[in-house]
């Protein structure tokens, strides 16, 4: 298993190495701790933005779910059809990087 974290900041790039064993699993641990955490306080904000909107009339409300999803699907659609055409047709133009 690979025990390196490669992290870039202010443009320049850092690869932590733990020195021993131990510090690989305290790493490992406290990594997993802050992404578990951190996904956490997202869906505390979600919670919070989507109390929010549920004073809306245009919000989806129960037993609408499903005509959101498939107009959700309809605009994936037409966005990526647009991506595609646009990009066979020479109107934009895809730069690896």
């Amino acid at each position: 298993m690979e025990s390196t974290v490669t992290t870039s900041a202010n443009g320049n790039s850092w690869e932590i190495v733990p020195a021993n064993t131990v510090a690989g699993i305290i790493l490992g641990v406290l990594f997993i701790y802050l992404f578990f955490r951190h996904f956490m306080f997202v869906l505390m904000f979600v919670d919070l933005i989507l109390s929010w909107l549920r004073k809306f009339n245009w919000f989806p409300k129960e037993g609408k779910r499903m005509k959101t999803f498939i107009h959700w699907v309809i605009a994936l659609t037409l966005f990526l059809g647009f991506l595609l055409i646009a990009g066979s047709a020479g109107w934009l133009e895809f730069i690896p990087q």
